[in-house]
């Protein structure tokens, strides 16, 4: 099928927006005061107000009632490494397009020294180091957003200590992400297409010609299908 850089890069970037759009999202969680709920039942004697907390710290809502608070403890941070996860994988899989491109099978690109090694035991080769470790790295918001579903998968309602563990993974899962995020602009903007090296097979529009077919003399699409078959066997 037919295709373009522009409308490869498209595709990338539309999914990237679709993940911001996915991490504002989580404020629906993180927006919540908890301040008052104490270790899951209120603070009794003591008058706390919630809303006043609530209105001074910049929550969005009070999380009512007090007893759903350590309940949804997890829930905030699994959110945000659910859309860490899926940002790191688009970031991964456009990484995975460009070391395939960058090889020397297809050599479709080029890829700025800066952003390469020399081989250790090949003089003529350079290593797409840093895209190979964007990546590997998306490994990381998975098995942190894993960490923290684990970790409170099974508790009963109210605090436990258990719940502290979950701030290493979510911590680890961010600092990642930004770290990705802080050299992939760099390593992208010395990438460059290499047009002299990319050939078209002679039967790139076979689907579009099927299509026409179909519409210019209204057979079935399967008639189509076998009419370019042969044709591109015929020629070959």
């Amino acid at each position: 099928m037919p295709s373009s850089v522009a409308l490869w890069a498209q595709g990338f970037a539309a999914e990237i927006r679709d993940d911001a759009a996915g991490l504002e999202s989580t404020q629906r969680r993180i927006g919540q005061n908890p301040l008052g709920s104490a270790a899951g039942y209120g603070t009794p004697n003591l008058n706390v107000s919630r809303e006043e907390t609530r209105r001074r710290l910049g929550f969005d809502v009070t999380q009512e009632p007090v007893t759903a608070v350590q309940l949804s403890r997890g829930k905030a941070e699994a959110s945000v490494l659910l859309e860490i996860t899926l940002l790191t994988q688009d970031m991964a899989r456009l990484a995975a397009d460009l070391l395939l491109f960058y090889t020397q099978e297809f050599a479709f690109v080029s890829l700025p020294d800066a952003f390469t090694t020399g081989s250790s035991i090949m003089p003529q080769k350079r290593n797409p180091d840093v895209f190979e470790l964007v990546r590997g790295r998306s490994a990381v918001a998975q098995a942190a957003l894993n960490e923290v579903l684990g970790i409170t998968q099974k508790l009963t309602s109210g605090y436990h200590r258990d719940l502290q563990l979950i701030k290493p993974p979510l911590f680890r899962g961010i600092d990642s992400c930004l770290q990705t995020q802080g050299i992939l602009p760099s390593a992208l903007d010395g990438v460059r297409f290499r047009p002299e090296n990319i050939r078209l097979d002679s039967g790139i529009h076979a689907a579009a010609a099927a299509n026409a077919l179909v519409t210019e003399e209204g057979i079935p699409f399967r008639e189509a299908y076998r009419r370019v078959s042969a044709k591109l066997k015929d020629s070959d």
